[in-house]
């Protein structure tokens, strides 16, 4: 696994689109952490795709690589993008939540084996203190002018082989994620490239290494939700919904200083794309 996961990255297949079971979301997102901070650094990495729900051929670009997790998970569809020629790996796995740690052993040891063959160090994150020293600075000098941006503008730079990355800090719990999910599998089918969506701040710990130091391939859009409530954080001077935005400013401004296509996007602009 980690050797075909190095050679498809170097190749032109470094978009892993991790296929699971219902039952196994949790793991998907675990694995997602693990990739992108892991190999996402010195401008080179594999773009982990989670939770994207498979689509029929014509909708995907040549740079994918798809590792379902037990034999019959993704169906027909998996079987059909195989038979269109895309790289489709499937890892035996018999849906017993027992298993579970022994596929938490192979993808570490697999993960560990694709920093040798990129020739990277895959037990540090480098770019993550950057984001937080950033963050840092935004609350202690206060929240930098950032413009909305069209969304269409950034998407209108997408090149074959790029991947777009909704970063939402919105609540979690909140109807407007779906509407997201639904967002990114409209810019797929349309733009035929992999998509993202990565809740703030939670995602900065997991994919935000990768958008900083990984190959420069994503867009990012980021969509920043109003807090109706805020609760003061003990000793600090203001509240967490100023640290959520100073922690939003910090990973923007950061992206930007990377040279990465980045920037704050209108809700409601954004969830026209499936209007």
């Amino acid at each position: 696994l980690g050797v075909l996961l190095g050679v498809c990255a170097t190749h032109g297949h470094d978009k892993l689109t991790i296929v699971t079971s219902p039952g196994l979301v949790a793991l998907g997102a675990w694995l997602e952490q693990l990739i992108a901070e892991s190999t996402g650094k010195d401008g080179t990495g594999v773009v982990p795709v989670v939770g994207e729900p498979l689509g029929p051929p014509e909708v995907y670009g040549d740079d994918r690589l798809f590792v379902a997790l037990g034999e019959g998970t993704g169906g027909e569809a998996l079987e059909a993008l195989a038979a269109d020629g895309h790289p489709v790996v499937v890892l035996p796995f018999g849906g017993d939540f027992a298993d579970l740690g022994g596929q938490v052993l192979l993808w570490e040891l697999a993960t560990a084996l694709v920093g040798a063959a990129l020739g990277i160090q895959p037990f540090d994150q480098p770019d993550v203190a950057a984001a937080k020293a950033a963050t840092a600075r935004v609350l202690a000098e206060g929240p930098p002018e950032l413009a909305v941006e069209p969304a269409g503008d950034l998407l209108a730079t997408l090149r074959p082989g790029d991947y777009v990355a909704i970063q939402a800090f919105v609540d979690p719990g909140s109807a407007v994620v779906d509407e997201l999910e639904r967002v990114r599998v409209a810019l797929r089918d349309r733009h035929r490239v992999a998509t993202t969506v990565g809740l703030g701040p939670r995602f900065l710990h997991s994919t935000g290494q990768l958008h900083k130091g990984g190959p420069a391939t994503g867009v990012f859009l980021q969509v920043v939700g109003d807090d109706p409530e805020d609760v003061e954080v003990t000793g600090a001077g203001h509240g967490f919904s100023a640290l959520k935005r100073a922690q939003a400013d910090g990973d923007l401004l950061t992206l930007r200083e990377r040279g990465r296509r980045a920037g704050r996007v209108a809700l409601d602009e954004l969830l026209e794309v499936v209007s």
